[in-house]
């Protein structure tokens, strides 16, 4: 038999967002925390189940989001009993989605101010919002834009958009794209791509992954869309997302993914968190077997790490390209300027290389020293939940280590004499090595710190982001439980410094750790 890499839609335990659209409508608490009679206008997503195995009693929780009077709620209930949710109010705000972002775009072009010219461009900026505070404590919901004219006098320029008042602020207070005499030029070639021109064309959130080689099923896992991945809501998505992960029969992960990726400025001190449920192009060229969002490429596809001077290219979504015995699993994501590399590698032998790559377009912010954070949470399920083991394995000796389990909850940094780190199944032994990425390098202390060992809890999928300055919280799942045969987690954070007067070759652009089997 010929080798063979199939997809094939799967379904999940869930309310769809137009289920949790009636949920919300029909819940006087709702409404009337939200202070609106008008349930068409909310801001709503699916609502997954939290568990491990769920089935259609399994709990779950979906926000609920007024963009008119900027405030939320959060449902907390069971699939088979969605009407009986818990409400409870959220300070949770959702970024501007595509058709938030539209009308924006529609509001700002029809504003007197907007400069004239063809080539002007209106784009996704960073922050992605600019709300504005009221004396009475109110609030009100202002996503920005940016606007760029090349043959103006001020090529770049973020503005905040009020879409109930239909109102453009031209100058919003905290919101800078850094022009100023020492950055007066953009620092990529790629142009951006406008609001209005990526849209969501439908297709799975989720497909089958089967890898078999000459009969023998290798690979067998479920790969999660960007735009459906958890955490959502709140959180903000989490690339190319895995679950199910099975080698060769034997379960690895019951899920896999980034839900944190943070930014921050040497400069400025300025930070933002991203997002990473925006698919944007990149070049893809095959077949669609279960319809658009997924191909199976015959070439291997090209991101914009790759591609020539343009944020552009033929296909959104997930594409799967088998590379000479390993299988590539590649989506091109965007927040605001910066476009993302979201990528997993299945190899033949086992072993898993989860990637992550960093790109933008073009603007001025990006001329300054950043430096970026990637966030890996691991959920090791090796042959099955709770008895897995923590070792970290030190070096004593030219080509020797000696390993010494972790028992309780901690933080690590990748430093010397720590090489490596290993997951295993009490029982069998079998599990898998964490080798760290030669350009992942250590965290600084805004990076906090470079693994977190912990026991699973369905409720520590995203940490709630509440500071400023949008730094990761992992430490405050770190409470002192045992990590000893249980079901365990482990976060890895990659960091990357990026300097384009000091420009990296083309690896540098892309981290992420080897996960070597042991056996």
């Amino acid at each position: 038999m010929t080798r063979q890499v199939i997809i094939e839609p799967v379904d999940r335990p869930r309310l769809s967002a137009e289920q949790v659209r009636q949920v919300a409508a029909a819940h006087p608490a709702v409404l009337a925390h939200l202070e609106t009679a008008d349930a068409d206008r909310l801001v709503l997503g699916e609502a997954l189940a939290l568990t491990h195995d769920p089935d259609e009693g399994a709990p779950f929780r979906a926000s609920v989001f007024d963009p008119v009077s900027n405030r939320g709620v959060e449902l907390r209930g069971t699939l088979d009993r969605p009407e009986k949710a818990e409400v409870v109010p959220s300070a949770y705000r959702p970024n501007p989605d595509a058709r938030e972002l539209r009308a924006a775009a529609e509001i700002l072009r029809a504003d007197e101010r907007f400069p004239a010219g063809d080539d002007v461009v209106v784009y996704q900026p960073m922050p992605p919002l600019a709300d504005l505070e009221n004396t009475d404590g109110t609030t009100v919901r202002r996503p920005t834009l940016g606007v760029y004219a090349p043959s103006g006098d001020v090529k770049h320029r973020i503005v905040a958009v009020d879409p109930v008042a239909r109102t453009v602020d031209w100058s919003p207070a905290g919101v800078s794209v850094a022009m100023h005499p020492d950055h007066p030029d953009d620092c990529e070639s790629r142009l951006p791509a406008p609001v209005e021109s990526l849209r969501d064309r439908g297709g799975p959130d989720a497909v089958r992954l089967r890898v078999l080689d000459g009969g023998t099923e290798l690979w067998n896992l479920i790969v999660v869309r960007p735009r459906a991945s958890a955490p959502q809501n709140p959180g903000d998505g989490s690339g190319v997302e895995l679950r199910e992960v099975r080698y060769r029969g034997r379960l690895v992960f019951r899920q896999a993914h980034v839900p944190i990726l943070n930014v921050q400025y040497e400069e400025d001190g300025v930070t933002f968190r991203d997002w990473q449920n925006e698919e944007t192009r990149f070049t893809a060229n095959g077949a669609d077997p279960v319809g658009w969002g997924w191909r199976i490429c015959d070439r291997s596809p090209k991101t914009i790490l790759e591609r020539p001077d343009n944020d552009a290219g033929n296909f959104q979504g997930v594409a799967f390209h088998d590379d000479d015995g390993e299988v590539r699993i590649v989506s091109e994501i965007a927040a605001g300027w910066y476009r993302y590399v979201s990528e997993w590698r299945l190899a033949d032998d086992g072993t898993i290389r989860p990637r992550f790559g960093f790109a933008g377009v073009r603007n001025p912010r990006t001329c300054m020293r950043h430096r970026h954070h990637v966030y890996w949470r691991f959920d090791f399920d090796i042959e099955g939940s709770d008895n897995d083991v923590i070792e970290q394995l030190d070096e004593t000796g030219p080509g020797t280590t000696t390993a010494t389990q972790i028992v309780r909850e901690v933080a690590r940094r990748r430093r010397r004499p720590a090489r490596f780190w290993q997951v295993t199944d009490k029982a069998s032994g079998r599990g898998y090595r964490i080798v760290p990425g030669e350009h992942d390098n250590t965290a600084d202390p805004y990076g906090i710190a470079d693994l977190w060992f912990l026991r699973r809890r369905g409720t520590e999928l995203y940490d709630g982001n509440p500071d400023e300055d949008n730094r990761a919280m992992l430490d405050r799942f770190v409470n002192g439980e045992s990590v000893s045969g249980t079901n365990v987690v482990v976060w890895y954070a990659g960091h990357f410094r990026h300097d384009q007067n000091a420009p990296h070759p083309h690896q540098g652009h892309i981290v992420g750790p080897d996960l070597v089997p042991v056996t």
